[in-house]
């Protein structure tokens, strides 16, 4: 297959990691340099971040020192200013690396499949935050605060873009619909469910089960007629759970304990 025949999935997903990792860097004060330089800088910045959620886990952000990042990741505090920044832009460069993943993850999935590709974002980004939930409420609930003030280099709701502008040339979606508008809507719920999540007011189980019904419900009100059936049979059991279910937990975020 010439580069020319690569579908568009593919194309603009691939454009989308490389400009994720441009950003990335530039947002670490860092300069992208290929070689063994670059590569270790890569490492010590993977350090930090690990380091970051490590102590997220157990602490309150706000008494998190650099200095104590910079030990248990092996670094000076210097170090971690320059290739991470302050204690927003750490929090950004967490979720910078899960949509690097996340891209690389897309790159392997059938670039035919645009609705699984829709899914894969929410259900990678999920399991990502789940994976330490007490570290990762606390990172959606300061970077959504400080969003309107420091946006973050790269727009997630990009990746629901690329999907549901292949989804429309697909006939999967309706012809009259604005595709970048739709993809902003999905993120907008599930953005939504995140701070609910981070709230206390969902489980993991829970987060994952509304951002899904956020997807499909969004799909389902935008799909052809030959399509439509699909998403609403998709949607109504995610949205009996939610109802009987997730929207019953009251547990705490207690992140700090």
């Amino acid at each position: 297959m010439s580069k020319s025949q690569v579908p568009q999935l593919f194309r603009e997903t691939t454009t989308l990691h490389a400009y994720i990792k441009r950003n990335s860097a530039e947002s670490c004060h860092t300069l992208a340099v290929e070689g063994p330089r670059d590569l270790n800088k890569a490492k010590r910045r993977d350090a930090i971040l690990d380091a970051a959620v490590i102590l997220l886990d157990t602490r309150d952000s706000k008494d998190i020192t650099t200095e104590e990042i910079a030990t248990l990741a092996g670094v000076s505090a210097a170090t971690v200013y320059n290739l991470v920044g302050t204690r927003n832009e750490l929090m950004y460069q967490l979720v910078s690396r899960i949509l690097t993943d996340l891209a690389e993850s897309l790159q392997a999935l059938n670039p035919d499949n645009p609705i699984a590709a829709a899914q894969l974002i929410i259900d990678h980004t999920v399991r990502a935050f789940v994976s330490n939930p007490n570290a990762y409420r606390q990172v959606v609930a300061v970077t959504q605060r400080a969003a309107a003030a420091h946006p973050t280099p790269v727009d997630p709701s990009s990746f629901q873009v690329v999907a549901m502008r292949q989804a429309q040339s697909m006939g999967i979606i309706r012809n009259d619909i604005d595709a970048s508008g739709l993809a902003r809507q999905i993120f907008l719920s599930y953005t939504g469910a995140a701070m609910q999540w981070s709230a206390g007011r969902l489980d993991d189980a829970g987060l994952l089960t509304a951002a899904r019904h956020g997807l499909f419900t969004v799909l389902a009100a935008a799909a052809t007629d030959d399509h439509r059936q699909e998403f609403i049979d998709r949607m109504r059991p995610l949205g009996k759970t939610l109802e009987k279910k997730a929207w019953k937990f009251k547990g705490p975020p207690n992140t700090t304990s």
